[in-house]
């Protein structure tokens, strides 16, 4: 039924279907008033045009309800002010919004043949502002050839736009003083203005170079290849803006610059759409184009020139520059700051969608840490159907003008953060404040402390090798606080946790999500690759996955299987986890493996594994003391804000070190250790005690999370250790006193080789940069032999150096002779019996001590030999006692 018509009023009509003489694609039942044109069932409002009526605010296009819509759907909230010119969804079929063109006439100027390409609706007056200034960057363009390959640009399409070269021009400054400003405030008319600059260069050039080779050309007859037209060219600039972080984001920011810095984390597939499609009249040869959108394509139905009359017959023009298809992506990137600090059971980063279009389409890989710069834009993302919020809900996201790897960009650090990290190194023994800080409710531990700290200052970059450390001991004992301190105050984190069983080990590979999935998901090992590390709490939960951790540490990729296909990605990162005793308690008579569910290849991959166990002991006063004091407050660092304040303390620890330079370091003279004469194996040095809080002491000011992450991070990017020669001949000194420990057994001693040395060496190198030093001293080796020396004691050394002390050692087995193998085998005998308090074993028993002993093939001759030597007495049927020495 058609709508009343209004008596009196302006001549209307109502129309079905398209009209006629109009290009653009209107709604199937729409109004024509005044010129106007109106859906049918829109929000028109009342008495709006009619004579003798009030005035009405006017309603722009892109508020209008087409015909289709639900009434709620027009509606704003609190949200309101934040409304922008974002694309409607495909099947709104109402008139355009008011910033979009539907159809342009190609009526370039002579001065600049590709105008139309980035300036829809202004046009071109000569001798006005935007004249002048294109014509000032054409001339810096003119005058960097060496910076900028012409060539190169026309055949790519885009070109790179560096802040310092453009902003430091004399002559270009005078033209537009404003332009750092432009482009931070108008984004899309200032790299319009950049971009139609290169455009008229590179075509100019392109002139100039086919009017030298129709020079060269002999005869008039030779064939020359037509020149085709350039298309659309994109600047991508760089370090205009700073990187900021998304909680500044508000309603002023929209449509403007905008950088952020992050990891990707989801890959979505790109799309392919014709965005804009070029005809010609064939009457006056006129070029029009029209935009193209969802899965109808218009056509002009009316030529643009006003002499002309033609209404049909428009060619097609498919090598056109203004016929356009468009490559889009969507990508997620989750936000990087040294200055947040997240708890990864409670709350995770802040993540924007990232929208990619034409060259930028696959230039991120998943994992990846980049810089992206982008016009900031919200999303509607439609109405709230779980609180029954009817009002539309807005999403910010980035249209990405440039992307850069993040890799080789340094961290900033502002003088107060600098005056913080001297503050820190100025400390007495700054390796006891900074092991105390993390986890402070945990009490006790500090040698697992001090390993997860060096762990998270090793790994950075392809230049050193990961340091992975695992803590094994019983439920309760705080190896979970460890691990999510460590996560927060990882420079490049990712937190999993086993106990939500399948749900965590999904998260730790490459895996597709989405609807249809089609979108590519990093896991935790990819988020943290690249210097990054990977907490895993409770990882003999992660069965499943334990595979996929395993080839991840030893081969440095996560691999994903397709249909037909193969992908690998490389992924390199530090591990720090935990596990618990199977039997709910750790069992001191069982071996390392038995109390855990983990593979002996992976327990192989860890450098560092600390046993910790709740025992009786002298502590448990302190422990008491320090559990009241944390949950009556009294520890809650409220002294941490005042060291800002303080002077750096002058001490022969005192690094000496300028706000003004970047890298930090000390001397040798300077380390601040003690009883530096003391001998590196000295048996009587104890690191634990060294890191123990002493009651005279009293209470550390502690460190807050926020502060340490800052501090590693600057140690880590500043400062690369060497060793010197004392360091290298301590390190040297202790492998072969570690060899040679194995009584010389040539089974053993092999699994001690080149993977023991790399540890040893890069637990050195983090142990010197804890101290800011750019030279590994013999000191710093003392202590990460201190280290290795619990970790080896805890798990055996002859079974553990085959499981956890040796990256790239060969597993023990079949080759060794026979009485290597029985004085192995006689050794872990006694070593049960101890341990268990009797000497009765069974045939079994016998043999699963052992295969953990590398015995693997010829058992029974093995034990007949025993039982023959007096080392073993047969008790009876399949029974054995072990003859104590």
């Amino acid at each position: 039924m058609n709508p009343t018509l209004s008596r009196g009023g302006a001549p209307s009509r109502f129309v079905r279907g398209r009209g006629r003489g109009g290009g653009a694609y209107r709604p199937y039942f729409y109004f024509r008033r005044n010129g106007r044109v109106i859906p049918a069932g829109g929000n028109r409002q009342p008495n709006q045009g009619e004579p003798g009526a009030p005035d009405a605010p006017s309603v722009p296009p892109a508020t209008r309800q087409p015909r289709g819509w639900s009434r709620t759907a027009g509606k704003r909230g609190r949200n309101a002010h934040l409304d922008c010119s974002f694309l409607r969804p495909e099947n709104y079929a109402a008139p355009e919004d008011g910033l979009q063109v539907q159809s342009i006439a190609v009526d370039n100027p002579r001065a600049y043949s590709g105008w139309r390409l980035y300036f829809l609706r202004e046009k071109y007056e000569e001798g006005n502002e935007l004249a002048t200034r294109i014509m000032a960057v054409e001339a810096y363009y003119q005058r960097n050839p060496h910076t900028f390959d012409f060539v190169m640009i026309r055949d790519r399409g885009f070109f790179p736009l560096c802040a310092a070269g453009i902003k430091s021009d004399a002559q270009l400054k005078e033209v537009w003083p404003s332009l750092s400003e432009d482009i931070r405030e108008h984004p899309l008319r200032t790299l319009g203005t950049l971009s139609l600059a290169m455009h008229t260069v590179v075509v100019n050039h392109q002139l100039d170079c086919n009017d030298s080779t129709t020079a060269m050309v002999s005869t008039p007859e030779q064939y020359v290849l037509p020149t085709p037209r350039v298309r659309k060219i994109y600047a991508r600039p760089d370090d205009f803006v700073p990187v900021e972080s998304i909680e500044g984001i508000s309603h002023s920011r929209v449509d403007t610059l905008f950088s952020i810095r992050g990891f990707v984390s989801n890959v979505g597939e790109p799309s392919y759409s014709l965005t804009w499609q070029a005809f010609r009249c064939s009457r006056c040869q006129m070029e029009i184009a029209m935009r193209q959108r969802g899965t109808f394509q218009p056509r002009p139905y009316q030529c643009k020139r006003s002499e002309c009359v033609a209404r049909d017959e428009f060619v097609p023009l498919r090598s056109s520059p203004y016929t356009r298809l468009s490559i889009r992506q969507i990508i997620r990137v989750e936000e990087s700051s040294l200055n947040l600090v997240h708890d990864f059971e409670t709350s995770m980063p802040a993540e924007m969608d990232v929208e990619l279009r034409h060259d930028l389409v696959d230039a991120v890989r998943v994992g990846q840490e980049v810089v992206v710069t982008g016009i900031l834009k919200l999303q509607e993302l439609g109405d709230d159907t779980t609180t029954g919020d009817t009002s539309n809900q807005m999403q910010p996201y980035l249209k990405a003008v440039s992307i850069r790897d993040a890799s080789s960009i340094k961290r900033e650090f502002s003088e107060r953060d600098l005056e913080a990290i001297v503050m820190i190194n100025a400390e007495p023994n700054s390796f006891k404040l900074l092991v105390q800080s993390i986890a402070p409710e945990v009490y006790g531990h500090e040698l697992p402390k001090a390993a997860c700290l060096l762990s998270l200052l090793g790994g950075k970059g392809a230049e050193t090798e990961a340091i992975n450390v695992l803590l094994v001991g019983d439920p309760g004992i705080g190896k979970t606080k460890i691990l999510q301190s460590c996560a927060q105050i990882a420079e490049r984190g990712a937190h999993v946790s086993g106990k939500r069983g399948a749900q965590s080990a999904q998260q730790l590979g490459v895996t597709f999500a989405g609807r249809n999935k089609r979108v590519l998901q990093a896991g935790s090992l990819m988020m943290a690759s690249g210097g990054g590390h990977c907490t895993l709490d409770d990882v003999d939960k992660l069965a499943s996955k334990q595979a996929v951790l395993l080839q991840c540490l030893q081969s440095e990729e996560v691999n994903l299987p397709l249909a037909g296909a193969f992908a690998s990605f490389p992924a390199q990162p530090s591990v720090i986890a935990c596990a618990n005793p199977q039997r709910g308690q750790y069992d001191e008579g069982r071996y390392l493996l038995q109390n855990i569910n983990i593979s002996p290849s992976l327990l192989r991959e860890f450098h560092l594994v600390y046993i910790l166990l709740d025992k009786p002991s002298e502590r448990d006063m302190s422990l008491t003391a320090h559990v009241r004091a944390l949950h009556a407050g009294a520890r809650k660092r409220a002294r941490i804000a005042a060291r800002y304040a303080l002077k750096p303390k002058m001490s022969d620890s005192m690094c000496e070190v300028s706000l003004n330079v970047p890298a930090a370091g000390k001397d040798d003279d300077t380390i601040k250790t003690e009883d530096d004469n003391d001998s590196i194996m000295q048996q009587d040095y104890d690191l634990d005690k060294r890191l123990e809080v002493l009651p005279e002491e009293g209470d550390l000011d502690l460190l807050p999370p926020i502060l340490i992450k800052k501090f590693l991070s600057y140690a880590r990017q500043e400062l690369n250790p060497v060793l010197n020669e004392d360091a290298s001949n301590a390190v040297l000194r202790y492998f072969l006193e570690l060899k040679g420990s194995c009584n010389l057994d040539e089974d053993v001693s092999s699994q001690i080789g080149a993977g023991q040395l790399l540890a040893i060496i890069h637990l050195s190198q983090a142990r010197a940069r804890l101290d800011l030093s750019h030279v590994v001293s013999p000191q710093h080796v003392r202590d990460v032999i201190a280290l290795l020396t619990e970790s080896i004691t805890q798990t055996s050394l002859k079974e553990g150096s085959s499981r956890q002390g040796t990256r790239g050692g060969g597993g023990a087995g079949g080759g060794a002779g026979k009485s290597a193998q029985l004085r192995n085998f006689l050794e872990l005998t006694k070593r049960r019996s101890a341990a268990l308090g009797r000497r009765i074993f069974e045939f079994d028993e016998l043999k699963e001590i052992g295969t953990r002993a590398g015995i693997l093939t010829g058992f029974s001759q093995l034990v007949e030999m025993a039982n023959l030597g007096g080392y073993l007495l047969m008790k009876g049927a399949n029974m054995y006692e072990v003859v104590p020495d």
